[in-house]
């Protein structure tokens, strides 16, 4: 598979859903309510009023079509035209509307059974006229009420949607941030000297050959896993120090201290976070220095933390922050933001100047490899 077109997904955080518009799957599942709210309540006349239901219902049927196509005009309004509109106004909007779609609907239902109706059944009616507002009233409210809870869990799912895609085109750049992670300095000075150790001691090359080959094959694996071992990284940033030393010679001194038992070598942790700091003590410590330095990493636990510290004695960091440079040149705002990304804010990168030089990067993660509350 060529990763270099698995990006193809074009995000727009700031999309919002389409206008709400009427649909055959949306008109029918109104009318079926419709037609259930008028069933239900012919029933209940019919039985209360002692009154045949054909009646109760051809009655209640006129109400509910009068109350149905009066919401059509109503729904225009303040579900599709005042769609993107702050809620403010869609409330006054709705203060506004619903009065007259109360009054206006006993109105017209009131005039149509004036029109066609059985004799003594508009005074009926009146006699019932502010329980026929609070219906109608209460109607309006239940049914826009819907309609504006489904906009708002139709928002909510593309809010998720969107953090769902965020979050993968995080992880991809993060993925993609790791591959090169590994230096291609590094690659090219690891050959050279791949190629010139091959001539003098060629079984030392094939241990370099295998060892760059265990380091590049854990780097690509990296991108399909989210968390590895500790032990693996520790395994990793010692075999990069181990062609790092063929590289430096006699001008660097490195060591991996691990005080911790098995079951903290076993915590997950996201892979390639160790390699950006030892990369910076090298690159950044090491290299500029006429005589070289030491580095060491050291791995150790307390108070169900643990602890990992980086230190070189090189020619220090300088004026600029590492951890605020712009281009990431160093490597290590991303791996801080990784950290604080993964495990909460304590456990962000925390840098010092050495003394007399030299430079140290250290941070903290729980032991169980999760995140606190």
């Amino acid at each position: 598979m060529n990763r270099g077109h698995s990006s193809t997904m074009t995000l727009d955080p700031e999309a919002s859903l389409p206008p709400p518009r009427i649909t055959w799957t949306g008109a029918g599942t109104a009318a079926g309510l419709w037609v259930l709210y008028t069933l239900l309540l012919s029933i209940v006349v019919a039985q209360a009023e002692g009154a045949p239901l054909v009646g109760a219902l051809i009655g209640q049927s006129f109400e509910s079509l009068i109350m149905a196509l009066a919401s059509v005009p109503v729904w225009w309004i303040v579900v599709r035209w005042m769609d993107e509109r702050h809620w403010g106004w869609i409330a006054v909007a709705h203060l506004v509307l619903g009065p007259l779609y109360t009054w206006g609907t006993v109105k017209g239902f009131i005039g149509l059974v004036r029109l066609g109706g059985p004799d003594g059944t508009v005074e009926t009616l009146m006699g019932r006229y502010p329980w026929l507002l609070v219906t109608h009233g209460t109607l309006y409210v239940i049914q826009f009420a819907i309609y504006h809870l489904v906009r708002s869990v139709q928002r909510l799912r593309l809010k998720e949607q969107q953090a769902i895609e965020l979050r993968a085109k995080a992880r991809e750049q993060e993925l993609a941030a790791l591959k090169a992670q590994v230096n291609p300095h590094f690659l090219f000075n690891t050959l050279n000297s791949i190629s010139a150790t091959l001539r003098h001691n060629p079984e030392q090359a094939r241990e370099m050959i295998a060892k760059l080959s265990g380091m590049m094959r854990y780097a690509l694996n990296g991108s399909d896993r989210d968390h590895v071992p500790l032990r693996d990284e520790i395994d990793f940033t010692r075999r990069y120090l181990d062609l790092e030393h063929h590289r430096f010679s006699d001008r660097l001194t490195a060591t991996i201290e691990v005080d911790a038992d098995d079951e903290t070598l076993d915590t997950p942790v996201p892979p390639m976070i160790l390699q950006p700091l030892v990369e910076n003590a090298l690159r950044h410590g090491i290299a500029p220095s006429e005589e070289g330095g030491t580095v060491t990493v050291e791995v150790t636990t307390e108070n169900d933390r643990i602890h990992v510290r980086v230190e070189d004695t090189g020619v220090g960091p300088g004026e600029e922050d590492p951890l605020s440079a712009d281009d990431d040149s160093t490597g290590l705002p991303n791996t801080d933001t990784r950290l604080r990304h993964t495990y909460g804010p304590d456990a962000g990168l925390h840098t010092a100047e050495n003394t007399p030089t030299g430079f140290t990067v250290h941070f903290s993660i729980p032991r169980n490899g999760v995140a606190p509350n």
